[in-house]
């Protein structure tokens, strides 16, 4: 038998309408820098969307119903090509997708709750309607021809076991009076049938009623039990743990092909005269990644309408619902449902609704509506809404009569809250930001967001100090195709903690910004301004207060060719430290000017190389010399390069020239200097195969010689722009010129040995081990220095040693050390060891021990250490042997609830030997998934604990 139904869109719809309904909440997009910390403070207020692609038949595609082996009805792809079944096993039954382990959100990796938003270059398209197409390509019903409940559908959604039928069925099918076991809606006209011996033949042999291939309609299950219905919204989903973070829980049913919809069902009747048809016991709909169950679905086709009743479950990505009742009318495109239940799957999010209406595809309300990211059965922290009007057209929702509690006790009420639902952003505030600190005292500022277009935003944020006065805060962002930038200033009129006759008024101002405004060009700009130098330390506005002392001020234009670059830039510092002299103060770049070529595989294998630079120096302090520089460096390298080893010989020539001012009496105003150096660098690859507790491994032996010679020219004459002994590491034993910049070149002729050792995972290739040491022998005596530097004679350099260890997955370590063999005392000049652990429960250890000889000596420990589930402890402690004080140290303790969290964190630093440490205390209170109140200091431990 064939008959025309468009079932497909009315369950389709019926998804769509309980998707549109059953969501009360979305949270907005985070801020317009995401990190991994970027999830645990989102507010989500609405689900995503999963957007199934509607598919259009031709009008009046039948629906053909077959039977299956013994006694079913079998899935049948449009067309009547045949799908296999199998048995769905009873209980739980793991998804053949696998349920995974799903966490819920709330770890310090989340954007701030606020309603500031990712900008976007163009205005956003608006979000397509769920509502799928009049048709669908096809659709299969599956009917059981027994009387008893249906086994429960597993995870993967098979299709239920095949049971007996009765055994035969009239010839045709005749008007019969309403059975036992029918719907309630079942009334005189209804048509008991049941599936016969030669269905399939019957069922293709034209538009005849010849058999009827539905079975008879058995008697609806009984109602569930709470706890069942709860076993499976919940199913996959581990409400249990806060690490590790949550991923979200696949689909707990296997999605039918594409294209087709398919319907399982204990029975089925067809009431010709009513033109609808009833499914009962265990009815089963999925569609593409949707799926819909109830005890009863009746479809009306006269009136485009579907209703369900019993147990009703839906289910899509990331979005799961249960309902008592649920009513859809697929002409105008509305629905309603009751009892509403739902899960948010990829945020940990749950709720309830009493009532939930579809009023068109773009407009829903809800009645008591609640929220929460906490486990079912703890209600922590719980939002509750009277109503709630979500406008997808316009993008926002409106919350009437809202109450957050925590622990049952109301501490916020919103008489009327509106909100973003979408990627749309909406003006209004944001959460408030309290601290407290020694300088400042009581600290609160209230941020205010302006949604000015798509592609640009605004933060007004008035900032309230308590021994300071009001200070006025401003963000300004923008997002073009080809650029972006970012605006921020502070004003505090009148700064009460000021000293008499000191000015009161103080501020700060930021720009950043960088693109490619045409293609090869790009440009980066990066402005900063203080009213003082005590600004920092006095304004900051978290506890990573700064230790910066020169302010950068820079802008640079780029331009890359093929296989050279070109930069034009101007560079000003504002130093903030009153303890640097003037003649220690960087130089102004007024403009700098560079070149840099490289053109490998030349004629013959050579590699070309050019750097040319112009730049113009200017000062604060008229009375130290100032002028322009003019240097030129060409050279010519010949890479010879084997699977074994290389060898790679180079020559350079160095030309600068000068037009100074202020140059010392006596001392040429344009002096010139022309050095040429030599270098030749090789190294040999050995490697053997080797063990480690009866793992395989590779272990590597890479001597490496390198030769410098740059013949002695005096330099005394020449300015000191910008130039500095480079660090002597491991790393400088290989460089051409001992110092940076171009003021000084350093006359060479020396030899450095290295040898280095690597030991190799041998499945992995991953290092484990790696150990260097290396050490330069100088044949004369190094002349050229810097001023005030003396000639330094040594007949050799200090032993340079490196060493890098992995030790399982949890230990890791790093040692370097400098050591003078020809010092009498304090041999050793550097050293620096650090040991680092980290598992997979957020334990983190770090010990470290720096020593430069004269100059410091500390010890470094930083942390964070679970003491229970709930419960971890942070801190860092920065201590100088040397002087015997501590230069930092915080502590902290958080408690972790999953769903809340709430964090303790004090700090004293120290800015300088003779100064007074700031003592900083910071509370933070967050709902996960909801809000924070407090400061965030997410950014200050990831600065501070290695690992973090």
């Amino acid at each position: 038998m064939r008959f025309y139904t468009p079932a497909a869109n009315a369950i389709r719809s019926g998804g769509r309408g309980t998707e549109q309904t059953g969501r009360p909440f979305k949270r907005p997009d985070p801020a317009i820098q995401r990190s991994r910390r970027a999830r645990e403070q989102t507010h989500p207020l609405l689900p995503d969307r999963h957007p199934a692609a509607a598919h259009r038949t031709r009008p009046g595609r039948p629906v053909e119903l077959r039977r299956r082996r013994p006694g079913g009805l079998g899935l049948l792809r449009p067309g009547g090509q045949r799908r296999g079944t199998r048995p769905r096993p009873e209980g739980d039954g793991a998804s053949r997708h696998g349920t995974g382990r799903w966490k819920r959100p709330g770890n310090r990796h989340q954007p701030p709750a606020s309603g500031k938003k990712k900008l976007t270059a163009e205005p956003p398209a608006a979000a397509a309607p769920a509502s799928p197409e009049p048709h669908s390509q096809g659709t299969t019903v599956t009917a059981t021809g027994d009387a008893g409940p249906a086994p429960a559908t597993d995870t993967a959604g098979a299709t239920p076991s095949a049971r007996p039928a009765p055994a035969t069925a009239p010839a045709a099918a005749t008007p019969a009076p309403a059975t036992a076991g029918g719907t309630p809606e079942t009334g005189p006209a209804t048509q008991p049938v049941t599936a016969a011996p030669g269905v399939e033949e019957a069922a293709t042999a034209g538009t005849g009623v010849a058999a009827t291939p539905i079975a008879a309609p058995t008697a609806a299950a009984g109602p569930a039990t709470a706890a069942a219905g709860e076993e499976r919204i919940d199913r996959g989903l581990d409400w249990a743990q806060c690490h590790p973070w949550p991923r979200p829980a696949p689909l707990s049913f296997a999605a039918p092909p594409d294209e087709l919809t398919v319907i399982d069902a204990d029975g089925a009747v067809l009431e010709p005269d009513r033109n609808r048809i009833l499914f009962s016991g265990d009815v089963a709909v999925r569609r593409q990644q949707r799926m819909l169950e109830a005890d009863e679905v009746t479809y009306d086709e006269g009136s485009e309408e579907l209703t369900a009743r019993g147990r009703v479950y839906f289910e899509q990505p990331r979005f799961r619902l249960t309902a008592d009742h649920a009513r859809f009318n697929l002409a105008r495109e509305e629905g309603e449902m009751s009892g509403v239940g739902y899960r948010l799957t990829d945020r940990g999010a749950r709720g309830k609704a009493a009532r939930a209406r579809l009023q068109d595809p773009q407009r829903s309300h809800l009645e008591q509506v609640t929220y929460s990211t906490c486990a079912p059965g703890d209600d922590a922290w719980q939002l509750e809404a009277a109503q709630l009007d979500l406008d997808r057209e316009t993008g926002t929702g409106v919350a009437r009569d809202a109450k957050l509690r925590f622990k049952g006790v109301p501490f916020l009420y919103l008489p009327y809250a509106s909100f973003p639902i979408d990627d749309r952003r909406k003006s209004g505030f944001l959460v408030p930001s309290i601290g407290s600190s020694e300088r400042s005292g009581f600290d609160l500022a209230t941020p205010y967001y302006f949604n000015i277009a798509p592609n640009m935003d605004a933060t007004l944020t008035p900032r309230y100090l308590g021994r300071r006065g009001l200070l006025l805060g401003g963000e300004f962002r923008y997002l073009q195709p080809r650029h972006s930038g970012r605006i921020r200033a502070e004003v505090l009129p009148r700064d009460s903690a000021v000293a008499a006759g000191e000015n009161s008024t103080r501020g700060a101002f930021s720009y950043q910004a960088s693109g490619t405004p045409a293609p090869r060009w790009g440009f980066d700009v990066d402005l900063n301004y203080v009213s003082d130098d005590r600004y920092l330390d006095d304004l900051g506005n978290s506890l990573a207060v700064t230790s910066a002392r020169q302010l950068e001020r820079r802008g640079d234009l780029t331009y890359a060719g093929d296989g050279w670059t070109a930069l034009a830039r101007a560079q000003y510092f504002q130093t903030v430290d009153p303890a640097i002299p003037d003649a220690d103060r960087p130089y102004i770049r007024l403009p700098q000017l560079l070149f840099d070529l490289d053109r490998p595989d030349q004629a013959g294998g050579l590699t070309y190389l050019l750097r040319a630079e112009y730049v113009n120096f200017d000062h604060s302090n008229d009375t130290l010399v100032r002028g322009q520089r003019f240097d030129l460096a060409p050279a010519l390298a010949l890479p010879l390069v084997r699977p074994w080893g290389f060898l790679t010989p180079k020559a350079t020539l160095h030309y600068t020239s000068y037009l100074l001012e202020n140059q010392q009496p006596g001392w040429d105003d344009t002096p010139d200097r022309t050095l040429g150096t030599l270098s030749l660098d090789g190294g040999l690859f050995f490697e053997r195969d080797t063990s480690w507790f009866d793992t395989a491994m590779v272990q590597t032996l890479e001597p490496r010689l390198f030769y410098l010679y740059t013949p002695y020219q005096d330099q005394s004459e020449l300015p000191d722009f910008d130039t500095a002994m480079v660090e002597f590491s491991f790393a400088s034993l290989f460089r051409e010129n001992r110092f940076s910049g171009s003021d000084r070149i350093g006359d060479a002729n020396q030899l450095t040995a290295a040898l280095t050792t690597r030991t190799l995972s041998g499945e992995t290739g991953q290092e484990l081990f790696r150990a260097s040491i290396g050490q330069i022998v100088y044949f004369r005596d190094r002349l050229v220095q810097l001023p005030g530097i003396p000639v330094m004679d040594d007949g050799a350099s200090s032993l340079v040693g490196e060493l890098a260890a992995r030790m399982g997955d949890r230990w890791s370590s790093r040692a370097s050390i400098q050591w003078n063999p020809y010092k009498e005392s304090g041999a050793t000049e550097k050293a620096a060891v650090s040991l680092h652990y980290q598992d997979g429960d957020e334990r983190i250890a770090n010990l470290a021990y720096r020593l430069t000889d004269q100059v410091l000596e500390q010890i470094d420990l930083s942390g964070r250490w679970p003491v229970t589930p709930q419960v971890s402890l942070v801190g860092r402690w920065t201590y100088s042997l040397r002087n015997r004080v501590t230069n930092l140290a915080f502590a902290g303790i958080e408690y972790d609830a999953c769903c809340w969290r709430i964090r303790l964190v004090a700090q004293q630093l120290l800015t300088g030997i003779d100064a007074e440490p700031t003592n900083s205390v910071l509370i933070q209170f967050q709902l996960k998934g909801l809000a924070s109140l407090g400061q965030r200091v997410d950014d200050y431990l990831e600065q501070n604990i290695s690992g973090y």
